[in-house]
């Protein structure tokens, strides 16, 4: 075979297994997943770095329908690399849809939102998009040379089948400043779906960790500021989730054990992990625990060199909605730093009659400006209360005046117009039970605590969130109606049909009575065979009395015979 041959055979070969190859890995490239993606357990690093200035990170709201406006203000001279992160809910995954942004009023390509069909053709695809789950996109564009310091006003409009609420909007600067520290920056992207069984507990596992790694050596003795950021979608408040730094379990503000605690699906948290650095490779871990399903999306880790300056936090308004009990609201504060440097990532927090009832994170604020805030409060009771607003509640930053962070209380009224949540525990509806009297059962949960409960007009016992009654109840169906009446007059009620039947007391005595109207029934339509029976009963009795008599004369009889017979013979 001459060389020629031969290296038109290698060709073909090498030919062929390149395009093996991209046959093989085209999969690798979809950019749905429904546990994560682009890796299934951890975000992935976008970029990294040292800069004099510093990392921007801010936005969040949580999720709200098209058109979704975020603004934002960057600090420094220039902007040397940025994206913004839209997060969208498709509603299911094989929904489609687009997704519209506008930056400072310049118009993005629209993007097709294509769930488990797009099969992420290019690689390297700007904007990324990240769909997991049923429907979860986090869509990433690289706006490095779109955006510059200062105001930045970001909009996003959704169209198409899918559900289209927009979870929330950040953006991700990094820029210098010549009057900046040294800061080393960390960016983590993704979308990691953690979830248990389902809501449906139809999935055939679950997917419990999720993890971001902060590679490279870390100076620690250099830095001074240790600041992390962290975005999830979909928490659930109630259900827990925790937040582990180098194995350290981290903390939002009192609250360690339920992170993604936002009402509105999305969370953005900060955390300083000054005192938790290691020299080589920080790792973060995103952990499950009772979630349903949650989402981490982004991380973000800075380390300063310089010491943070001193702020002076205070609360300059307060905007409070009629409230109303056992229902969602939202009660907007004006922050302001009146001092003479900025405050990055500190906690508000809303009290209520001296608790904690919601809180809110603060990226950053630069010295004169103001921002509003909005806490998401669900009262459990009616009446006034105390309302008051703290800034930097967990006392984390350095401030000219420590004791002008919280607004003189608010004194508010909290309206009930939610009937009260009543349930019958006992009997089931259609169930049968023994007539007499019959113990119904049930619970009850209102927002105030005047409460009375009526069961087929007989007032129940109320003890916490139990009641009870006894009512009559009859052979055959019966309806049961539970009223429950709060003390302004918002009513609930509940319905059940249940099936009387005779108790077994009952159906013994009805036995037997049943017997004597049998034997009475046999006397009236039987009478020949009844005489006759009473006549054989007399002979029978008369034959009992004579009976031992005849016995007696046969014997006597007996031996006067044979008296006589011997008599005889000896004649």
């Amino acid at each position: 075979m001459s060389s020629e041959s031969r290296n038109l055979n290698r060709f073909f070969l090498y030919f062929a297994g390149i395009l093996i190859f991209f046959i093989y890995i085209t999969p690798c490239l979809a950019t749905y997943n429904f546990e994560g993606t682009p890796e299934q357990d951890e975000l992935i690093e976008i970029t990294s770095g040292t800069v004099k200035g510093g990392l921007y990170v801010d936005g969040g709201e949580g999720l709200k329908k098209t058109p979704y406006v975020q603004e934002f203000n960057v600090p420094g001279d220039v902007v040397t690399w940025a994206r913004v992160y839209v997060g969208v809910w498709g509603g299911t995954e094989e929904k489609t849809g687009t997704l519209d942004l506008t930056i400072n009023g310049e118009e993005f390509e629209s993007l097709d939102l294509e769930g488990k069909n797009d099969k992420g053709d290019d690689e390297d695809q700007n904007p990324a998009i990240y769909c997991t789950g049923h429907g979860v996109y986090w869509i990433a564009y690289d706006v490095g040379t779109n955006i510059s310091t200062g105001p930045v006003t970001v909009e996003a409009q959704t169209e198409g089948d899918i559900d289209g609420r927009v979870y929330g909007i950040i953006l991700a600067a990094v820029y210098e400043d010549k009057e900046g520290q040294s800061t080393k920056y960390w960016v983590e992207e993704g979308n990691i779906n953690l979830h248990g069984k389902g809501w449906s507990e139809t999935l055939a596992s679950t997917h419990d960790e999720g993890y971001a790694d902060f590679s490279g050596k870390v100076d620690t003795d250099k830095y001074n500021t240790a600041n992390l950021a962290v975005v999830y979608l979909c928490g659930t408040p109630g259900l827990d989730d925790s937040l582990y730094f180098n194995e350290e379990q981290l903390s939002d503000g009192e609250n360690s054990n339920d992170i993604a605690n936002s009402k509105s699906y999305f969370d953005f948290k900060f955390f300083d992990v000054l005192d938790l650095l290691e020299e080589d490779d920080n790792e973060l871990k995103f952990q499950r625990d009772e979630e349903d399903y949650v989402h981490p999306v982004l991380a973000a880790l800075t380390l300063g060199t310089g010491e943070e300056g001193t702020s002076d936090l205070i609360v300059s308004g307060l905007t409070v909605p009629l409230l109303y009990a056992g229902k969602d609201n939202t009660i907007k504060a004006s922050i302001k730093n009146i001092g003479k440097d900025s405050a990055y990532g500190f906690q508000a927090a809303l009290y209520a009659d001296g608790e904690i009832v919601s809180t809110a994170p603060v990226s950053s604020l630069s010295s004169g400006k103001s921002k509003t805030i909005e806490f998401n409060w669900k009262p459990a009771w009616d009446g006034e209360q105390a309302l008051k607003v703290y800034v930097d509640y967990t006392n984390k930053k350095k401030e000219t005046c420590e004791v002008n962070n919280w607004n003189s209380p608010f004194l508010a009224k909290v309206v009930d117009l939610t009937p009260p949540e009543l349930e019958i525990d006992y009997p089931e509806d259609g169930a049968r039970v023994d007539a007499g009297y019959l113990t119904v059962s049930g619970t009850i949960e209102d927002t105030n605590r005047n409460l009375t409960v009526d069961v087929n007009g007989q007032n129940a016992l109320i003890s916490g969130e139990s009641w009870s009654a006894s009512v009559p109840v009859v052979s055959g169906p019966n309806t049961i109606v539970v009223s429950a009446v709060d003390g302004e007059n918002n009513t609930g009620r509940e319905l059940i049909v249940v099936e009387g039947k005779e108790s077994s007391t009952d159906s013994k005595e009805s036995s037997q009575s049943d017997l004597t109207v049998s034997s009475k029934a046999e006397n009236e339509t039987e009478p020949v065979n009844q005489s006759i029976l009473g006549s054989q009963t007399r002979e029978y009795e008369k034959q009992a009395v004579l009976s031992p008599i005849s016995e007696g004369i046969g014997f006597i009889s007996a031996i006067l015979f044979l008296r006589y017979r011997n008599r005889g013979k000896r004649l």
